[in-house]
């Protein structure tokens, strides 16, 4: 099955994948099998001006935001597809709702259009 990834959704899923906590060492292996596909070469990182910065005892991923490469489609088993879905779903954590959207909410819609459901946007509420 093909998935389409900017590299914004590139670098949030591969650091959400690094933070998994995978039940079995298998699981462990999946997640890193799935980090490397989606990785960003040296190259891309060059092009980017990627690079991982120490934040409060963590690292964490930093980027050029003027800068952007191409989205990229990677054809991956419907397991590997599953595992990504769930952890993304599962984020105990949580998401930064304005943050987040921009590279979450066309993650899912390819999710839903996977599993046959057609994504329909939520109506806007207006306030009174």
């Amino acid at each position: 099955m093909e998935l389409t990834l900017t590299h914004v959704q590139r670098i949030n899923l591969h650091a959400l994948m690094g933070a998994q906590r995978g039940p079995t060492l298998d699981d462990t292996r999946a997640f890193w099998k799935l980090q490397d596909i989606i990785a960003l070469s040296d190259e891309e990182k060059k092009e980017i001006d990627y690079q991982v910065i120490q934040v409060q005892g963590g690292s964490a991923p930093q980027w050029d935001p003027t800068k952007s490469l191409e989205p990229r489609t990677y054809e991956l088993t419907s397991e590997e597809l599953e595992r990504l879905e769930q952890a993304v779903k599962n984020w105990q954590p949580g998401f930064v709702a304005s943050l987040d959207r921009v590279w979450l909410e066309p993650l899912l819609r390819q999710f839903e259009e996977k599993d046959g459901a057609k994504a329909k946007p939520t109506p806007m509420r207006r306030a009174k």
